[in-house]
């Protein structure tokens, strides 16, 4: 599960986000943007070659 939360992990420490509060909240963010991103990428990936 670790791997699932690295991408927003690793952008709130480019950030300096340090409260956890603040880091929580933004990680859930982060990682709802980034993969959503990467499955439409996937995703149309998967129409045009598959």
């Amino acid at each position: 599960m670790n791997w699932f939360l690295w991408p927003g992990d690793r952008v709130c420490d480019l950030l300096h986000l340090r409260d956890p509060d603040d880091r929580q909240a933004f990680r859930t963010f982060a990682n709802i943007i980034i993969w959503g991103a990467a499955i439409v990428i996937a995703a149309l990936l998967a129409g045009r070659f598959g």
